[in-house]
C-alpha cells in the first residue's frame, strides 16, 4: 500500500520510500522518512496530487512520487 491508497484522513507509518538522490534528501529534510506517522489531508480535484502532514509538515507531493512512498496501516 502506498500514500496514494490510503483515503482522505487516514493516518499511516511510512514503511518504506522507494526514491533515491535528491527526491529522497527533499523529503528527509522536510522530515519525511521512514517510521515517521504520515496523514492524507486532502486530494487535488482530478487526483494529480495529495497533500499530506507528517511531522507538523504539510506538503504537496504529485502523484508519481507519491506510489513511492508505502506505507502501513
Amino acid at each position: 500500500m502506498n500514500v496514494f491508497d490510503l483515503k482522505q484522513g487516514e493516518i499511516a507509518k511510512i514503511k518504506r520510500i522507494d526514491l533515491s538522490g535528491g527526491a529522497l534528501e527533499r523529503l528527509s529534510a522536510l522530515g519525511i522518512k521512514v517510521g515517521e506517522q504520515v496523514e492524507v489531508l486532502s486530494y487535488s480535484l482530478f487526483k494529480g496530487s495529495v497533500l499530506i502532514s507528517c511531522n507538523a509538515v504539510r506538503v504537496g507531493v504529485r502523484k508519481p512520487l507519491a506510489l513511492k512512498i508505502e506505507v502501513v496501516v
